[in-house]
């Protein structure tokens, strides 16, 4: 790095945007201010991860001007825009602070359930079966650093780089280190598979960050399992309707994700995106009750799976097929028990239940 690069750094405006990272109001202000600032690294023949070394070495060897607080910042925004609301519908503040409360004793409750669930903060904190597995996968690959944990007083070596990369970078990491995090815990095979992680991991953070004054960070292992499953869940083509539920779940994910509270957002194309979802209810059952006629054996009333196929039929069925058949005969005669669905379908009784459960 030469003097001439540095001096392209505007060390202020790169400190504001910096701080935005962390401590902006929503996940999508977050990510917006890390995009700004690797842009003016890169402006500067830099990367952000030099730029902000730059930036801690210069606030260690010379005064620095007293730092504005964004949290007042945001908060006297946060303000103005109450009373312009108060203006418009009087008791607005009151219905504010009232659903407030009501968010903060929900919280509340969620950690006295947690810590009866626990027993204490710090078995909250202690690394999970897949944490572990994540966590000693990735030591070939990793660059570690001393530190101390979120609570407790045992010392934790934090994994600041992996597979040459550090979080927030926007570097690449190497093929080996992801094919480790990848393979260090069974990868999930179906899209609705690769869905409940990201929501085990989501569950888990939010766990979490109910006990953390700031916000909470994953492991630098768990970003990159993540960083996985996301680029699973965008690219792999879809098999079976199934595979297109998931996708549209994902996409609600996705969209939830970015706000602390969701609730507090309404999607804009929501109307758009609720009449697709029809849509493809209507066509998947309009397939299903196509090729269920198409394979009935008049002959046999209940339609069983062995015999619910033209006599001579070398039709196999797959597991989605199994689970679409089950379904299709809870929505014909939901009252039916697990015991005689599974009967008439040739499947489990359990296959039936975890169909039914999921329904």
């Amino acid at each position: 790095m030469t003097v001439a690069d540095v001096s392209k750094l505007d060390g202020e405006k790169f400190g504001k945007v910096r701080r935005l990272m962390t401590e902006g109001a929503t996940e999508g202000e977050r990510n917006a201010a890390k995009a700004r600032a690797d842009a003016m690294a890169r402006r500067a023949g830099m990367t952000l991860n030099q730029a902000m070394s730059k930036l801690d070495s210069a606030s260690k060897t010379r005064p620095q001007p007293a730092a504005e607080n964004w949290t007042d910042i945001f908060r006297d925004i946060h303000r103005k825009m109450d009373d312009e609301q108060e203006a418009k519908n009087p008791g607005y503040k009151d219905r504010k602070r009232e659903r407030q409360a009501q968010k903060e004793r929900a919280k509340a409750e969620r950690r006295d359930e947690l810590l009866r669930q626990f027993g204490s903060v710090e078995a909250l904190f202690e690394l999970t079966s897949i944490e572990r597995a994540l966590y000693v996968a990735a030591e070939p690959f990793a660059k570690r650093s001393r530190g101390m944990p979120f609570f407790g007083d045992k010392p934790f070596f934090w994994t600041k780089e992996l597979g040459g990369s550090r979080a927030f970078d926007g570097g690449k990491r190497s093929p080996e280190s992801l094919a480790a995090i990848k393979g260090a815990w069974p990868f999930p095979d179906t899209l609705q598979g690769l869905l409940d992680e990201m929501r085990m991991w989501a569950k888990l953070r939010s766990d979490r960050q109910l006990f953390v004054d700031g916000e909470y960070n994953d492991h630098l292992e768990v970003d990159v399992r993540n960083e996985l499953l996301e680029h699973e869940l965008w690219k792999r083509p879809v098999e079976n309707w199934d595979d297109m539920e998931a996708r549209f779940a994902w996409d609600r994910f996705e969209w939830d994700r970015q706000w602390i509270d969701p609730e507090d957002h309404e999607r804009s194309d929501n109307d758009k995106m609720e009449r697709l979802r029809a849509d493809f209810e209507i066509l998947r059952k309009l397939y299903e009750g196509r090729r269920s006629a198409s394979h009935v054996d008049p002959h046999h009333r209940n339609g069983g799976a062995d015999t619910a196929r033209h006599p001579g039929s070398h039709f196999r069925r797959t597991n989605a097929d199994k689970r679409r058949d089950v379904a299709s005969m809870l929505d014909a005669e939901p009252g039916l028990s697990d015991r005689e669905i599974a009967k008439r379908c040739g499947v489990s009784p359990q296959t039936v239940g975890n169909v039914r459960r999921r329904r």
